[in-house]
């Protein structure tokens, strides 16, 4: 399913979730005032859990699709031109060391992943000029 479509069937499921929800949640308390009938509050039980089941399954398909779409890494080793060195480097977040078993490759691209704070950036080469 394309990245739009999924996007307006999510915003669908989480508003007519919100919508059965807070009208089930209404007629839960409608249900005890004064002019009230005692059986909405069987329709706001009803109207609740299936808001809320409408919110859990759109929570939980946006969870799946997101950890779908997440970088994957590739693990392979990084050959570097002769006369390259690595240094202690340090990263640009938290300040901590890194050293050359921190660098993955992620979709082609040399990324480092601080094991300290555990952020991400691609590695880039300084010019030599």
């Amino acid at each position: 399913m394309s990245k739009n479509i999924f996007g307006i069937v999510m915003a669908f499921l989480l508003l007519t979730g919100l919508c059965l929800f807070s009208y089930g949640i209404l007629s839960i308390v409608g249900s005890t005032s004064a002019q009230g009938n005692s059986a909405w509050f069987g329709y706001g039980i009803g109207f609740s859990l299936v808001g809320a089941a409408f919110l859990a399954g759109a929570g939980i398909s946006l969870y799946k699709n997101m950890k779908a779409t997440s970088m994957p890494t590739q693990n392979g080793k990084i050959d570097l031109p002769g006369e390259v060195q690595i240094k202690d480097m340090q990263c640009k977040n938290c300040g901590g060391s890194i050293n050359a078993a921190n660098i993955q490759m992620t979709n082609g691209v040399p990324v480092v992943v601080c094991p300290w704070c555990g952020a991400h950036y691609q590695l880039s080469e300084e010019p030599k000029w």
